[in-house]
């Protein structure tokens, strides 16, 4: 009987062995998230409507940025830039053929494009764009491009999301709890340096310009930080979000960094973190059963000091199969957009929290 029970054993570690470690298995990694925060989620309570909503058709506008001519532009999923007039109406402005993702014009006003198939790209005068730092299929080093933001010397902040995985794979990259994001100073054409590396998505980012602070978001960790782009140093501005930070935006009117949460934090998923075994086991279910429900995804938004201190919590309708990726501020409004979603909308500014 016990020569069974041995022989029993030895079969399912074999059998847990292969699942865990054998071919199609997950590269699961430890990673311990701060969670979120109940304070920060209390925040969001009544379900504000958009005071306005724009031309549907334009389909994954990624990034929303204004520009220094006073207009808005808004990257999109088909690789057009699109610009908004002041009076309203939108027209192509340039076409990567590409992803574009984030926007961001320089102090000289030429526009830099990080695009997630082709890397960090500057818009010429004559409408060509020239390739600054190139995606890894084109001999560079970028896998994920994802974000960035042009200093006052014209140095480019670039955020690489992931190592691992390229764009429309990020789920598997928060599957495996993986933190190889990448955070880069470009100077000039294949010029740059490693600011700071092993990030758990390194995403959206953007700047002060008046203390040359860069803030950046760590979309898996579920949190913002401080950078110092001389050096790399950076620390935690705030953490323990109610939702993974997407892009966020500088508004240098009222000195606020606005976070977009496209989604809120999945306990699911992150139950699993802290031990990469079991992790590897669940993909082998989901593999079978499929993923887990996806955590609700209204329209969010988070507004915080230089210091991380919340200031207006936004919140929209959860009417849409996907949430926002970027929250502008422009115009005396809050323009939102999203990686996945139709359209553009606005909303009047939240109430400060008090």
């Amino acid at each position: 009987m016990l020569r069974w029970i041995l022989g029993g054993l030895a079969a399912l570690v074999v059998i847990l062995a292969v699942a865990a470690y054998g071919p199609g298995a997950l590269k699961a990694y430890k990673f311990v998230p701060t969670a979120p925060d109940p304070a920060l989620m209390a925040l969001y309570e009544t379900v504000a409507e958009p005071e306005r909503r724009e031309v549907p058709n334009l389909h994954g506008a990624e990034d929303l940025e204004p520009g220094p001519d006073g207009r808005l532009y808004a990257s999109l999923a088909d690789g057009r830039i699109m610009v908004r007039e002041m009076d309203g109406g939108w027209s192509e402005y340039a076409n990567t053929n590409g992803r574009p993702l984030g926007l961001a014009f320089a102090p000289d006003g030429a526009l830099f494009v990080a695009d997630a198939l082709k890397g960090l790209l500057r818009l010429e005068d004559d409408g060509a764009f020239d390739v600054w730092l190139a995606d890894e299929s084109e001999g560079g080093p970028l896998v994920f491009t994802d974000d960035l933001t042009v200093l006052s010397d014209g140095a480019v902040i670039l955020t690489d999301a992931s190592r691992r995985y390229g764009y429309g794979e990020y789920m598997t990259s928060l599957l495996e709890g993986e933190q190889t994001g990448v955070i880069y100073k470009v100077t000039a054409p294949d010029q740059y340096d490693v600011l700071a590396e092993g990030f758990g998505f390194i995403n959206g980012v953007d700047h002060d310009p008046s203390t040359g602070r860069v803030f950046v978001n760590e979309t898996w960790a579920g949190r913002v930080i401080s950078l110092d782009p001389e050096t790399g140093d950076y620390a935690v501005l705030i953490d323990g979000l109610p939702g993974y930070p997407d892009n966020l935006a500088f508004d240098e009117e009222t000195g606020l960094i606005w976070i977009a949460l496209p989604s809120q934090r999945s306990p699911q998923i992150e139950s699993l973190h802290p031990n990469p075994f079991v992790k590897r086991l669940a993909w082998r279910w989901i593999q079978i059963s499929g993923l887990p429900p996806f955590p609700p995804r209204p329209v969010m938004g988070m507004a915080v000091t230089a210091e991380g201190e919340p200031v207006h919590a936004l919140y929209g309708p959860d009417d849409a199969p996907f949430g926002v990726t970027t929250v502008t501020p422009w115009r005396g409004q809050i323009w939102v957009a999203g990686l996945e979603r139709d359209g553009v909308d606005a909303y009047a500014v939240p109430d400060r929290i008090q």
